[in-house]
């Protein structure tokens, strides 16, 4: 899983936000890589937040589909602030508020 955060900040540092970042849309190639398929929703952003939405889609992708994947997504996300990149963590910390509204909606509706 850190393989996946690491290709998240990648993606990220370049701007590229995936836009429907699930486990369904990751693959294993010949040699054992993790290749990101489906890049139809995908669109370049500077933009904190959308880089943030991006990481709640798949966190919210583990849960829905991958149950006790906690543990797993933690990886991702290590593996996504490992550098102490400051924009990786400005990235987590939006992250967080994302979350918060998340709760709020799913409580509301």
């Amino acid at each position: 899983m850190e393989t996946v955060g690491r290709i998240l900040l990648k993606m990220h540092s370049a701007n590229i936000v995936h836009g429907d970042l699930t486990t369904s849309n990751m693959i294993v190639d010949k040699a054992g890589e993790i290749v990101l398929i489906d890049f139809g929703l995908s669109h370049i952003s500077p933009s904190v937040e959308d880089k943030a939405v991006d990481l709640y889609v798949l966190e919210r992708a583990f849960v829905s589909t991958h149950p006790n994947s906690e543990q797993l997504f933690a990886c991702v996300l290590e593996a996504y602030s490992g550098k102490d990149d400051q924009a990786a963590i400005a990235v987590l910390k939006r992250l967080d508020e994302v979350r918060q509204r998340g709760r709020k909606r799913d409580m509301s509706g």
